[in-house]
């Protein structure tokens, strides 16, 4: 018999970055822990299809629309926790703990309900992300984004154990009056398996600079524009590649003004890729561009910079405790021209590897993550 019955709220988790969930559940499985997901069909077929995962349950949560942008996104996460609300009684009493990937709204609705209803069951959580009024885009869905930010940590507070990436984020909550008991850092991983088989492929070879991140403005992507833009004056057939999704708005947008920009035949959008071949394409790549504004910790900056790539980003304070040996080129935010002339150098010289960067793998693990999760269990 597992010594831990845990129940996975995937209620919004279907276009979610599922990897380093489901290495932590794999952990918990060798590990005395039995494993359910509660998400609809498509989130079924992707934890399928990752083959990391053989002995788990899956209750399928039906009458689900599918998330086209992130204003629609919204509605629709209200929505599926209304409809949701029936299984609370129906998971009431079988399950030890209730775990959430993240601590947005969406995510937390549904165990703080089931808290009240089941008295014995344990909420555990992961808090990665602050999200400000002051954040970018459009100001009715930011104000719609920090609203239920807020509402989402009146939720929080109800949680048994709040697992941050970083001292910032704990800080965070401690100032908002969390107990300090219940607030663990963990810290972040990357999937070191997959970036030490990676290998570079002639048919990404094309990739002078490569963005992952997520579509949004916050993330800099209209910054990389402006870095490309310089970078053409002197290198004309300079190639960026840009890995992710975002909402349509923000994609309308970029594509907009990578035509006003005469930029058509530097740009190209991979789409959301991920496993091996994501890896192989960072490997592949000359350098690794981004200009993010807000960060907790820049997780794709890291697998950059482990896979040896040379990296660059804004000097954003979540960095500092993460990379103090040179291992990403740190230039002053929002100083676009910096990270073009600092490319340019790169680029004339060859200057391609990262080793001090390579030093780094190893020491940020999904595996170290999930027994610290695991011994909270």
């Amino acid at each position: 018999m597992p010594i831990n019955k845990i129940l996975i709220n995937g209620i919004t988790l279907e276009q979610a970055t599922l990897f380093p969930l489901l290495l932590n559940c794999r952990y918990w499985l060798n590990h005395e822990c039995s494993v359910t997901f509660f998400g609809n069909s498509e989130l079924k077929a992707r934890i399928q299809q990752s083959g990391i995962l053989t002995s788990y349950e899956f209750v399928e949560f039906f009458n689900t629309k599918k998330i086209t942008n992130k204003f629609q996104f919204i509605f629709e996460a209200l929505r599926r926790n209304i409809v949701a609300l029936p299984y609370i009684y129906k998971f009431r009493g079988k399950f030890d703990i209730v775990y959430t990937r993240s601590s947005v709204l969406d995510l937390t609705i549904f165990p703080y309900c089931l808290k009240k209803v089941d008295n014995k069951i344990k909420w555990l959580t992961v808090f990665d992300n602050i999200i400000k009024l002051s954040d970018s885009g459009r100001l009715f869905v930011r104000f719609l984004s920090w609203l239920f930010f807020k509402m989402s940590l009146i939720f929080l507070k109800k949680a048994d154990r709040v697992f941050t990436i970083s001292q910032d984020l704990k800080d965070y909550l401690l100032k908002e009056e969390f107990e300090s008991q219940r607030v663990i850092i963990t810290g972040n991983g990357v999937e070191n398996d997959l970036i030490q088989k990676a290998q570079k492929k002639t048919g990404f070879s094309w990739i002078d600079a490569l963005f992952i991140g997520r579509i949004n403005e916050t993330k800099g992507v209209f910054d990389l524009l402006k870095v490309i833009s310089l970078l053409k004056d002197w290198f004309p057939d300079f190639q960026l590649a840009i890995m992710g999704t975002g909402d349509s708005f923000t994609i309308g947008r970029l594509k907009a003004k990578i035509k006003e920009h005469n930029l058509s035949r530097n740009v190209k959008f991979l789409g959301y890729i991920d496993n091996q071949e994501k890896f192989n394409i960072i490997k592949s790549s000359k350098i690794f561009l981004f200009p993010s504004y807000k960060e907790s910790f820049g997780i794709s900056l890291l697998e950059a910079a482990c896979s040896g790539v040379k990296a660059f980003a804004y000097d954003l304070e979540a960095y500092r405790n993460i990379y103090k040996n040179n291992e990403v080129i740190f230039l002053p935010v929002g100083d676009y021209k910096a990270i073009a002339r600092k490319v340019k150098e790169v680029f004339e010289k060859c200057d391609f590897d990262n080793r001090t960067g390579e030093l780094l793998l190893g020491k940020y693990s999904w595996e170290k993550i999930a027994e610290i999760e695991c011994k909270s269990f």
